[in-house]
């Protein structure tokens, strides 16, 4: 029985080949898809679960609140915070902190500049990582103690176990503000760390993506440096917490708001400017703070959903397509039945027929993905991995993954084909019923629905990052770069006479990050206080990136009181000319960006990192001029009210335009000036473009994602679209021979024929456009600024979907009202 249901399946499948085949590759694509997609989800929702006891370690993290403003989200908290919670919190077994910056180590003849985390010694008894040599915990329990990935000491060593060996590292320290001399002794230069443990290479599913662990006991590290200044105002360290077995911070609360208000009060016993809280380790890849590119939780359960809608749309092609061809079957059936086969054997038949279809297409998609996938994983930076073999419950998804669809493509063509009464079959007359008729124009309606869907939400994304990109930043950043290099240093003096630098300008970190603003106060004329963000930086910064004032004027030298800085030990009494940003001005209350300029307000103004006694602020300082809202940061976080004064004393950053027909050579005489000028370390010159562009490589990643999903669906609709259209054109041939014969010209059969395919797309947009306008909603609110979603954009997508649908079905149409009516009306 067994053998010769495999032999009628066979049989069916040679003599439909084309059916077969457009069945077999479209579910093969979808397959291929959905495996792939299948594993980028799994591996999104499996960050950090790789530590063990992950589900007891969680990290403090810390929503900024400054009177006025939204808060703030960071992820870092002050060097005093995990020990205090430690002593505050019984459930708390061990704390653990981690310090990050960009060191130079120097091992022989190679200086290289590498990012580094400075880690406490109890780092990894909170997070163990798999070790291949020595001890990790004893390396950080050493003032010299060095950590490193296999790959950091392939790099530096040529081995995989340099245990003893020694790098020279220079933390890079010395170039922070506010330092003193003691501090600067202390931290300057190189200073000689022990390699004492190496790490088998972390998993891409970490939210850690360090290669190299220095001992935070240095007293060189950024670590020591917090220890040694303790702050209730400075949060540049992360604070990760492990909690005894069976402890939960979930009501915790009011415990942390008690902790904040014991602990963190601001200068002289002021307000509460920290909500804390607990984010769960396999929950920190979710956890946005400012400046994180990081994962969404939303955006990827739609991927997941894309996958599934892809499956479905091979799955409608099998059934529109067996169910059509029906017909075609139905003496088969009724001789079968007439031997004695029950409806219970043909069922069997034909699921096994279905059975054969998907094995086949599994096996494809199998092989497809294995070959796709390390370009999978060099688009996503990713290491995901398809062992099937080795790993049970893949491979039993990939079995249940069949098994469901031959269950849900098949059973009901099964049902349909095994229905057919033997006399009618016989006779020739089976048809098919209507049920099955309009179950065929419901799932093509489906298919449309979701292809109109698809293509309405990738022109959303596109148009958004589009949008983040370039629009949203209102600044140009065409050619213009970046480095740490002290303003007015024997290093920006030469680089402004370089041919192929166009414009230098000075600036602080605080003007060119977003997430790095400091806050002042502001007394208003009613003597309230307001607290604004706060940025400094040099002449020229403005102009440079083509911004002009939207009132009054920029910082200029032949202004005096634009330049009182402009000197190494200002005198403490005098305040410089400031500038405010559009949101600022309507901040402090001004009714437009005119009526701000000219007015006086007073500012306090300090040196961040000296000392919390911050001089009242009352000093004023006259407002120049209104620059447009600009960000150098994400369009997820919304352009905060900021003031901007000229101060070279802490813009140690430099921003250089570069000519774009030099660009390479201008590199090159940079990094050579920068070793003639005296510095040891690597110059890190960053282009604007690619640091924006890295705060959106999630965007740009799913956008990417969509596109390519949204093709596949593309190709697969119209693989079932042009089998379904031969059949419905061979179907009605006879239909066809009639109307040409009692006059109809070949445009009118074309028309028919067009217009039979033309009305499930437009019945698709009843569903399609109200659920792709509401997911783009969903995923729009995610940004502080955004694109709308115009009527346009649906119509367009309905647009592409018919002319998908026209140009799929329009050789067969036209060929078919081309046909001579004598031909069709001899045909059956």
């Amino acid at each position: 029985m067994l053998r010769n249901y495999l032999s009628a399946a066979l049989g069916n499948m040679g003599r439909n080949g084309l059916y077969a085949g457009i069945t077999i590759l479209g579910l093969a694509v979808s397959f291929a898809a959905a495996i792939l997609i299948g594993l980028y989800v799994r591996d999104e929702f499996s960050f950090d679960r790789f530590v063990p006891d992950h589900e007891r370690v969680w990290r403090l993290q810390d929503d900024l609140l400054l009177p006025g403003q939204k808060p703030r989200p960071v992820t870092a908290v002050q060097s005093t915070a995990a020990a205090n919670l430690k002593f505050d919190f019984p459930e708390v077994e061990r704390t653990a902190r981690l310090s990050n910056s960009r060191a130079t180590l120097k091992q022989g003849d190679r200086t290289t500049s590498e990012p580094v985390a400075w880690a406490d010694p109890d780092f990894f008894k909170v997070m163990p990582f798999p070790v291949l040599a020595g001890d990790p915990v004893a390396a950080l329990a050493a003032p010299d103690g060095l950590v490193l990935t296999r790959e950091m000491a392939r790099k530096y060593f040529g081995q995989d176990a340099p245990i003893g060996r020694t790098i020279l590292v220079d933390s890079g320290l010395d170039g922070r503000v506010g330092l003193s001399s003691d501090d600067l002794r202390v931290v300057s230069g190189f200073h000689p760390m022990r390699v004492m443990a190496v790490l088998a290479e972390p998993p891409s599913s970490s939210h850690l993506t360090d290669k190299i662990f220095a001992a935070a006991l240095a007293p060189f590290s950024p670590t020591s440096l917090e220890d040694r200044h303790p702050s209730p105002m400075n949060e540049d360290l992360m604070a990760y917490v492990k909690l005894k077995p069976g402890a939960s911070p979930a009501h915790w609360d009011d415990r942390l708001k008690a902790f904040a208000e014991r602990h963190y009060r601001g200068p002289g016993n002021g307000q509460v400017m920290n909500r804390y809280w607990m984010a769960a380790l396999d929950d920190l890849h979710f956890t946005r703070a400012e400046g994180d590119a990081v994962g969404d939780r939303r955006v990827d359960l739609a991927i997941a959903a894309v996958g599934a809608l892809i499956v479905a749309i091979a799955a409608i092609n099998f059934v529109t397509l067996m169910t059509a061809r029906a017909t075609r079957r139905a003496v088969e059936v009724g001789v079968r039945k007439a031997v004695g086969a029950t409806r219970r054997d043909l069922v069997a038949q034909f699921m096994g027929e279905a059975l054969i279809y998907v094995v086949v297409s599994m096996v494809i998609a199998v092989v497809a993905a294995e070959l796709l996938l390390p370009m999978i994983n060099a688009f996503l930076q990713r290491n995901l991995r398809f062992d099937y073999l080795a790993d049970p419950m893949l491979a039993g998804a990939l079995a249940g993954a069949a098994l469901v669809t031959t269950l849900l493509a098949g059973l009901y063509p099964a049902l349909v084909l095994s229905a057919f009464r033997p006399v009618a079959a016989l006779k020739g007359g089976a048809g098919q019923s209507t049920g099955s008729g309009a179950l065929r124009q419901g799932l093509v309606v489906a298919q449309f629905a979701i292809l109109i869907g698809l293509i309405a939400m990738t022109g959303t994304i596109y148009r958004q990052t589009r949008f983040v990109l370039n629009d949203a930043l209102k600044l140009d950043t065409d050619q213009v770069v970046r480095m740490f290099a002290p303003c007015g240093s024997s290093f920006d003096l030469e680089a402004r006479r370089l041919g192929g630098v166009k414009g230098v300008a000075c600036a602080s970190s605080k003007a060119l990050m977003q997430f790095d603003t400091g806050a002042t106060e502001v007394i208003m004329p009613d003597r309230s206080q307001r607290i604004i963000y706060v940025a400094q930086l040099g002449l020229g910064f403005f102009e440079l990136h083509g911004l002009k004032p939207v009132a009054g004027r920029f910082f200029s030298r032949a202004h005096g009181e634009d330049m009182v800085l402009d000197r190494s030990n200002p005198p403490p009494d005098v305040q410089p000319s400031i500038v405010l940003n559009e949101t600022g001005a309507r901040f402090l209350g001004f009714s437009n960006p005119q009526a701000a300029v000219g007015k006086v307000v007073p500012w306090g103004r300090w040196s961040p990192g000296v000392s919390d006694d911050r001089p009242p602020p009352d000093r004023p300082s006259r407002i120049v001029g209104v620059v447009p809202d600009f960000t150098l940061g994400s369009a997820r976080t919304a352009i905060r009210p900021t003031l901007f004064y000229v101060d070279p004393g802490l813009s140690k950053f430099l921003v250089l335009k570069l000519d774009r027909q030099r660009i390479p050579e201008t590199m090159d005489a940079l990094r050579q000036l920068w070793r003639r000028t005296g510095h040891e370390r690597p110059a890190n010159i960053v282009f604007e473009s690619q640091s924006i562009q890295a705060l959106y490589q999630d965007v740009i990643t799913q956008g990417v994602a969509l596109a390519v999903c949204s093709g596949l669906a593309i190709l697969i609709a119209c693989l079932g679209l042009f089998a379904l259209a031969a059949f419905v054109t061979e179907r009605r041939t006879k239909e066809i021979g009639v109307r040409k014969a009692m006059g109809a010209s070949s445009l009118d059969v074309a028309r028919l024929l067009l217009w039979q395919f033309t009305r499930p797309v437009l019945w698709a947009n009843l569903a399609a456009w109200p659920a792709a306008f509401l997911a783009m909603d969903y995923w729009l609110h995610g940004f502080a600024y955004r694109v709308g979603q115009p009527a346009w954009l649906f119509m367009a997508a309905t647009a592409v979907a018919a002319l998908i649908a026209w140009i799929t079905v329009s050789f067969q149409s036209w060929m078919a009202a081309r046909a001579r009516p004598a031909t069709a009306l001899r045909y059956e």
